[in-house]
């Protein structure tokens, strides 16, 4: 294999960083992915909100929850198909690189946040219960959002 004089050779590192910059930068221009991201933390938080009382809850109020469950999906859908819009995934998942970065996806993006969810530590009073439980949840909300934006800037082909 001969290397041109005028290109520098450059070591793998190199390129897998810049590989990465490059996708994350892809990732970053998909605002309406930033958007949908901005939208669904709130209702998320509603839904943990008015979850916890459902028991205690009037009809209304689990109508909202279920409004607010659906809502959540559909964008969490949709996100996803912004973001996997142009994966090849059959081209992908034939590398090692793919497999790998697809695990440590599953453990980062879901197995992490589900364990920080159920993480439950019983405190003093109801007031530090709640405060611990919001912070919970907000990490694993953005440890999975994370995750995914990493999944897809690995993932996604660069923009021409």
């Amino acid at each position: 294999m001969d290397i041109p004089d005028n290109q520098p050779v450059r070591s793998p590192l190199k390129n897998l960083l810049s590989r990465w910059r490059a996708a994350c930068c892809m990732v970053w221009r998909r605002k309406l992915l930033w958007l949908i991201l901005i939208v669904a933390l709130p209702v998320w938080l509603f839904l943990d909100y008015h979850w916890a009382g459902i028991p205690l809850a009037k009809s209304w109020q689990v109508v909202a929850v279920a409004l607010g469950g659906l809502v959540l999906l559909a964008l969490a859908g949709y996100a996803l198909r912004v973001v996997f819009r142009s994966v090849d995934w059959p081209a992908a998942l034939r590398t090692l690189t793919g497999w790998t970065t697809l695990a440590l996806w599953l453990l980062a993006g879901v197995w992490l946040p589900w364990r920080l969810l159920w993480l439950v530590f019983p405190l003093d009073s109801i007031a530090a219960e709640a405060t611990l439980a919001a912070i919970r949840f907000f990490l694993a909300d953005a440890l999975a959002t994370g995750a995914l934006l990493w999944l897809a800037a690995v993932l996604a082909p660069p923009e021409p």
